[in-house]
């Protein structure tokens, strides 16, 4: 192909150059590769670029045009390659291979169908597990940039060859090398790996297969018939613990004894495999009716029974803890990675659970423990971001019927969920720990926006806001708040901490202590959600509560319920026996709020009384009411 008249940089170049002679590549061209002499693995990487540019000549002016089909003499010296190989230009586009990698790909297809992917997608064709792909790639690159850093004055090598290796559907393992050329081109090529074939597929310690030979099973399964298969996931909770208790050799003992008991529970045809330190997989023909489906639950639920009742290692009987995620095919997926990710969700919601807990995967479960790690995530940046925001709402003093009180509550705007429920978000701060930070941000919020009130003459007697029980576990959250109280120089006696019934009595002692020092520094303390928890009425008097919040769980019910009337009564009496007042929360209704104070309530709140607002209309509402 003749050169048009202004040169362009050809798209495959020799390694280390950018460009060769004319006689260097009349040279290539007539290079046997099939001789005994062939290059080594730089110089094929310099014969093969070289071919290409002969063959191809100069891109097309089309910058933005798919790569079109190989020329045959160029298809001619790849086929005649001992090596898989793949070459794409610098735009990371496919445009050659030869007939030694189509055969690594488990699919009917030619080169052509293969012009134009990228080298990722070249991979996802080689290999039927893409998280090892990227997780043995990522590794490569990382051992490339180690070496790189221990001889900062080094250039980097034109010529340095990325090599990894990963699962494959044909053969145990496959080498991979990625060169780069001079001009940003990429050479592949793919080899088999040099490790022997059983070590390759068998985990030397309980002489299971492994999660390669587990990945190819499935793989071979699922590309070659439509037979419903199920995944089972088994992750030990304990092992860990057994670990460091016992010591390394009987955690060993522990494997080989769970894959013992997993081999007596299977049925004989199940592929049964350990596929992480402490994580197993079962592989078996399941069919689509639910008796079949129902025997392999009720063999799982046999096996977590025979584990929780314990193992015998080295004379011991350890009881073992799991949890266990099941997969099914097609409903669940239809490919290797659809059918891994729906078990390990599964067993993934399994360990939230409880502790040997089986569960099947349900794809809406799915979709929700995506928006909750949609939410932790996004929730780690809501401050930064601004997204986070206060509303109050009102406290009415129930004989004066005057606001006496503001409770701060927190409100978060998602920019792509919009208004994310407190019930959504505050249970994941809790479970995460961002609460501490968050709990953090709203005290020092509520207490300026008062403090803005307080300047426009209108303040309210007090501000309340929720403490968690997690800002408790450092300790620190005194010092927190007595620094915040000397900063702002706000009135403690003004500020009512709120900490639910069921955080009050968890750690008592602890607590109990924390919180006196909180009143010696003057701030009040209230009881939250009172009635929900399992405490007794007398061991109020042994914390120093200024105010007991009644849940509105019984607040719903006290016109018509007499046992919800017996029960605020009795909360009622014993407030008043320790000097605390009584606030009902969620009052909707005037027969309500007309009970709860011919039952000695105190003060209330609820939507029926005044809705949460922010705090720059907060003047307006409550005067005008």
């Amino acid at each position: 192909m003749s050169a048009a008249p202004t040169q362009r940089t050809p798209a495959i170049v020799p390694f280390g150059t950018q460009g060769g002679s004319r006689a260097e590549g009349d040279s290539a061209r007539q290079h046997d590769a099939t001789s005994a002499n062939r290059p080594s693995d730089w110089s094929l990487g310099r014969f093969v670029s070289r071919v290409g540019v002969k063959l191809f000549g100069p891109p097309s002016k089309d910058e933005g045009s798919k790569p079109s089909s190989v020329p045959p003499k160029l298809a001619t010296v790849l086929d005649a390659l001992q090596e898989a190989v793949a070459l794409f230009d610098e735009e990371n586009r496919l445009i050659a291979t030869n007939a030694r990698l189509i055969k690594l790909i488990p699919s009917s297809m030619d080169s052509t169908t293969l012009i134009g992917i990228s080298p990722s997608e070249l991979y996802a064709r080689l290999s039927p597990d893409a998280s090892v792909v990227e997780q043995t790639r990522f590794q490569a690159l990382a051992d490339v940039a180690s070496a790189d850093n221990e001889h900062p004055g080094r250039k980097p090598d034109p010529n340095a060859t990325l090599s990894f290796e990963v699962p494959s559907f044909t053969r145990p393992a496959l080498l991979i090398k990625e060169r780069q050329t001079g001009d940003g081109s990429l050479l592949v090529s793919v080899y088999g790996a040099t490790q022997g074939h059983g070590s390759s597929y068998t985990d030397p310690l309980t002489a299971l297969p492994n999660r390669t030979r587990l990945v190819r099973e499935l793989a071979v399964r699922c590309n070659r018939d439509k037979h419903a298969i199920a995944l089972i996931i088994v992750d030990l909770r304990s092992f860990r613990q057994i670990n460091d208790t016992y010591g390394r050799t009987a955690g060993d003992e522990l494997l080989r004894q769970t894959a013992a008991c997993l081999r007596a529970g299977m049925p004989e045809d199940a592929l049964i495999a350990r596929i992480a330190g402490d994580e197993f997989a079962v592989l078996l023909e399941s069919g689509s009716v639910g008796s079949q489906r129902n025997d392999i639950e009720d063999r799982v639920g046999a096996l977590l029974t025979k584990l929780s009742l314990g193992l015998n290692v080295n004379t011991l009987n350890v009881p073992v803890r799991a949890s266990v995620g099941i997969a099914y095919s097609p409903d669940h997926g239809n490919s290797v990675s659809s059918l891994m990710r729906s078990a390990d969700s599964a067993c993934a919601h399994a360990k939230r659970l409880s502790n040997n807990a089986l569960v099947v995967f349900n794809s809406k479960r799915q979709q929700e423990a995506k928006h909750r790690h949609q939410l932790e995530v996004g929730l780690q940046q809501a401050i930064g971001r601004g997204e986070l925001s206060l509303q109050y709402q009102p406290q009415m003093d129930v004989h004066s019927k005057m606001t006496c009180g503001m409770e701060a509550l927190l409100r978060w705007n998602h920019p792509d969920f919009g208004r994310v429920s407190p019930a959504d978000f505050i249970p994941i701060a809790e479970h995460t720990g961002i609460i501490t930070r968050v709990g953090s941000w709203v005290l020092k919020q509520a207490i300026e926006d008062y403090q803005r009130l307080a300047r426009y003459g209108m303040s309210p007697a007090m501000l309340s806001v929720n403490l968690s029980r997690r800002q408790f576990n450092d300790g620190s959250i005194v010092r927190e708040i007595d620094t915040l109280l000397n900063r702002s120089g706000f009135d403690p006696s003004k500020l009512c901490l709120e900490i639910t019934e069921t955080a009050l009595f968890s750690d008592s002692s602890r607590i109990r202590e924390m919180l006196r020092e909180l009143t010696q520094l003057g701030a009040r303390l209230a009881i939250d959600d009172f009635g929900v928890g399992y405490s007794s009425l007398l061991e109020l008097r042994d914390f120093p509560i200024g105010e007991v919040k009644i849940d509105r769980a019984f607040v719903a019910d006290v016109v018509t319920d007499g046992k919800s009337q017996d029960i605020i009564g009795a909360v009622v009496s014993i407030a008043d026996s320790i000097g605390a007042d009584v606030v009902a929360e969620g009052i909707e209704n005037q027969r309500q709020f007309e009970m709860i104070s011919a039952l000695g309530c105190d003060r209330a709140q609820g939507y029926w009384l005044c809705e949460p607002m922010a705090a720059t209309t907060f003047p307006d509402v409550v005067l005008n009411n």
